[in-house]
């Protein structure tokens, strides 16, 4: 009996440290079949609260021919096993390329933003989304991007084409609204599956002011520190409440090639007061070295494998991040530990080929 109590009041303060809550969930489901909006300037809200509006074509730049949208540019479609879902198709004149974007978004994330359980700081932005075969003679791209009243927050974008279907999630300075103005920070995912449904996360720890990218299929989870100080006060120069999801499909290719259009569904919005593990690459972690190890001031971190690295951050035995630094993919660098009280640490190595992690310890 005493076991059992015991068990329960285990699991109970477990829970109570752990808390997730879903504040918005959208699966097109509650939709008929069919056009989703005939509004292509986003000045009236249409079905479930969502926007829709069509990028026009540019004159000024020599493959923005200008295209006529068709009722059919967002639909509503049946999948045989995900049900109900959204396609956001991507239109092409008869003569060329074009490149223009098709929108859906919607405004009131800070209304289910605000309903959180007050700790739980961390932001978790779910989808599904299908990978389409690669192709020579197109390039399609998918953008799921997070903004604060004024700014972007974070974005997602998958791209397909010339054999190659990569994930990337942009981490912009202060001020930069995308997708224009050149983000930085990226997080990248190679290799994703072709012609499948592939369950993406994006996460946004406020406290901690970090940002993940996660896979879980692939068993990536990938952070990097934000560019700015997020602030969740409000009132202040800066908001960085969400307030704007927004879903955008871009085509680029060859007139022989019809458009695929991107299909998106089970979009979910959730507040929680932890984050997902980072995945560690022991193959990644077996090519790095550490001298001197223990350190003193400072360290070298290298590989014979010619690995880039990207960035490295220094965790304690807490799992707190204490500091970080980013790098032009040397294979080679000095690592300065100066500032760091004696102890054990956790190097977190970014590369493209995965994180690593090597233990240092601090004299």
């Amino acid at each position: 009996m005493k076991t059992k109590l015991l068990t329960l009041v285990v699991s109970l303060f477990t829970a109570q440290l752990s808390l997730a809550q879903l504040l918005y969930t959208e699966d097109f489901e509650s939709y008929n079949t069919g056009p989703f909006s005939t509004d292509h300037t986003g000045a009236t809200p249409v079905q479930g609260g969502w926007y829709t509006w069509v990028e026009q074509p540019d004159p000024t730049r020599p493959y923005d021919d200008a295209i006529s949208p068709s009722v059919n540019h967002f639909e509503i479609v049946s999948d045989p096993n995900k049900g109900k879902l959204i396609n956001i198709i991507e239109e092409k004149n008869a003569a060329r390329y074009i490149n223009s974007g098709g929108y859906i978004e919607r405004t009131d994330l800070n209304t289910y933003w605000q309903q959180r359980h007050p700790g739980n700081n961390v932001l978790k932005l779910a989808f599904d989304i299908y990978t389409d075969t690669d192709d020579n003679d197109v390039t399609e791209g998918l953008a799921v991007a997070l903004y604060n009243e004024k700014e972007l927050l974070t974005n997602f974008e998958y791209r397909n084409g010339n054999n190659f279907r990569r994930g990337y999630v942009y981490l912009p300075n202060r001020g930069v609204i995308y997708p224009y103005g050149g983000a930085k920070g990226q997080l990248q995912i190679k290799n994703f599956p072709s012609e499948s449904w592939v369950t993406v996360e994006l996460y946004i720890d406020y406290d901690n002011n970090q940002v993940y990218f996660s896979v879980p299929s692939l068993n990536y989870t990938l952070v990097a520190n934000t560019l700015f100080p997020l602030s969740l006060t409000g009132g202040g120069e800066h908001d960085d409440n969400p307030v704007k999801l927004e879903l955008m499909n871009t085509y680029g290719g060859s007139i022989k090639v019809s458009p695929q259009g991107r299909k998106i569904d089970n979009i979910n919005l959730s507040a929680q007061n932890f984050t997902p593990t980072v995945s560690v690459n022991e193959f990644v972690s077996a090519k790095f070295n550490l001298y001197p190890n223990p350190a003193t001031d400072l360290v070298t971190i290298t590989n014979s494998e010619n690995i880039g690295i990207k960035e490295i951050a220094v965790y304690d035995l807490n799992g707190k991040i204490v500091k970080s630094q980013k790098f032009k993919k040397e294979n080679e660098i000095l690592l300065n530990t100066e500032d760091l009280n004696s102890g054990t640490y956790f190097l977190h190595i970014v590369t493209d080929e995965g994180t690593g992690i090597k233990k240092l310890v601090k004299k």
